[in-house]
């Protein structure tokens, strides 16, 4: 019997949850507000990356067991077998499957037949082989506020979609590039190649550094193509921008990788927020 905590572990649910607020976001703004018609959506989202999260942990148990970041998780600690863990994980892409199909039938059990894909194969797999592996992540990162688009009978041709698509895109990057090198000596451990490799920690740094600010860019962008904004809401996004700047110059002089993946988290999430609040409003 696997324990509460265990489950929010195995499922990285706190992760899991922050990728399918993305489609709440998407939605309210492709809709001007929110209503029941993104339950199922959400459920279908939500479960989704918690599936693929748990099946991600039972392909990498063994892994897992060789980094001290993981080798607490319930597979490799032995607190859940690898037959538990994959009934768990099967379970979940399988409601994840019921309720979008409630919501977008056959469109959204395609899309979510590619995530699966894409991440328990092509990712999963593609770490232990390619340095270049989170682009699969950036590109999986756009399908919760695309899933939310359009459940809100949006079209994703529309140029505000695209944006939301952008930002979403090149915000993953240096999500992912600012784990690798807080934990790169894990990831040696474990055997993974990172980029670190091909450009050791000084210029992955001075890379991640460039990406941020392109995140910053496109969140700009995004913030000019939904125009008529509010002027209390135009004030706290100018005060975000200026904040999340000043923290990403930190990065070249602190090197507090950890400080910044939180700030970019924060970012992401404040600048979709108020958005949002400011269409519903």
């Amino acid at each position: 019997m696997i324990t509460l905590k265990d489950f929010l572990i195995l499922t990285k649910f706190k992760l899991s949850f922050t990728v399918s607020l993305s489609l709440v976001f998407a939605f309210g703004l492709a809709k001007n507000g929110i209503d029941l018609e993104i339950i199922n959506p959400f459920l279908g989202v939500l479960l989704l990356a918690l599936g693929v999260s748990s099946l991600n942990q039972v392909q990498e148990h063994k892994e897992d067991a060789l980094m001290p970041r993981t080798q607490n998780r319930p597979i490799p600690a032995k607190r859940l077998s690898v037959r538990n863990g994959f009934i768990i994980s099967f379970l979940l892409i399988f409601f994840a499957f019921v309720f979008i199909y409630l919501s977008l039938k056959m469109q959204g059990v395609m899309i979510f037949a590619i995530v699966v894909l894409m991440y328990n194969f092509f990712y999963t797999k593609g770490k232990k082989v390619t340095i270049y592996a989170a682009v699969y992540g950036a590109v999986l990162g756009i399908v919760p506020p695309m899933i939310g688009w359009i459940s809100a009978e949006g079209e994703i041709t529309d140029i505000r979609f695209i944006a939301l698509a952008l930002f979403f895109f090149i915000w993953q990057i240096p999500h992912f590039w600012l784990l690798t090198l807080k934990f790169n000596s894990d990831y040696k451990k474990a055997k993974f190649p990172t980029v670190v490799d091909k450009f050791g920690i000084e210029g992955l740094e001075r890379i991640t550094f460039i990406w941020l600010l392109l995140t910053v860019i496109a969140g700009l962008y995004l913030i000019l193509v939904f125009q008529s904004i509010s002027m209390p809401i135009l004030i706290l996004l100018i005060i975000l921008n200026i904040y999340t700047v000043y923290s990403i110059f930190q990065l070249r002089v602190e090197h507090k990788y950890i400080k910044n993946f939180i700030s970019i988290n924060i970012y992401m999430l404040l600048t979709m927020f108020l958005l949002m609040i400011d269409k519903i409003l």
